[in-house]
């Protein structure tokens, strides 16, 4: 399978296993789960030369692990944008994490914090670079914020690891600083050459 069809097959899993499961006519489950042959029909829906070991190479393949599999049944692993239960413990964090976005939202995350928006939970990256790489699909130039973890986890903060993501409810404004250009003191764009008083990862 080539990169263009992986990447079009797994966007397509995405969209039906964290968002429109009812378009492709999924009977998604309290955990987030469909069976494996009714999401392999829904995947016929667009790609109709699709095969079974295509969808498992993508929900088994090493790629950001979206998806898993479990006794023949398929879900996402996070980025749902109705309620399930994932079933997840809580988690200590590391001393970071990082979070990314277009820069018309910097005012409202310096003022309100991060919020989940249309998900369940906020995605937090383990590195700067992948959180900037992340916010790329919607800017060109992504605003990258660190978020003092520990502190946030201290103060009651929850969050659960689902790997190579941390995920949270929300993040108070009191622990997220953008990172800092160490000349001029602005944000860091990212896309241009800015660096960070932050540790990196």
């Amino acid at each position: 399978m080539d990169e263009k069809r992986r990447e079009q097959l797994s966007r397509l899993l995405s969209l039906m296993l964290r968002h429109k499961p009812e378009r492709f006519y999924l009977d998604i489950d309290l955990q987030g789960y469909a069976s494996k042959e009714d999401v392999l029909e829904g995947v016929r829906q667009k790609f109709d030369d699709a095969t079974e070991e295509e969808i498992l190479d993508i929900v088994e393949g090493p790629e950001k692990r979206r998806f898993e599999l479990t006794d023949g049944r398929i879900r996402a692993r996070y980025g749902h944008s109705f309620a399930i239960d994932l079933g997840l413990e809580t988690a200590e964090p590391p001393e970071f994490l990082y979070y990314a976005t277009v820069p018309a939202q910097v005012q409202a995350i310096a003022t309100g914090g991060i919020r989940p928006g249309d998900r369940q939970h906020v995605h937090l990256s383990l590195t700067s670079e992948i959180a900037a790489d992340v916010a790329r699909s919607r800017t060109d130039t992504p605003v990258v914020f660190c978020i003092k973890a520990i502190e946030a986890a201290q103060a009651g903060i929850e969050f659960y690891d689902r790997h190579p993501v941390m995920l949270t409810r929300g993040i108070p404004a009191e622990f997220v600083e953008p990172m800092q250009d160490g000349s001029s003191g602005s944000a860091s764009l990212y896309g241009r050459r800015k660096r960070s008083t932050f540790p990196r990862k």
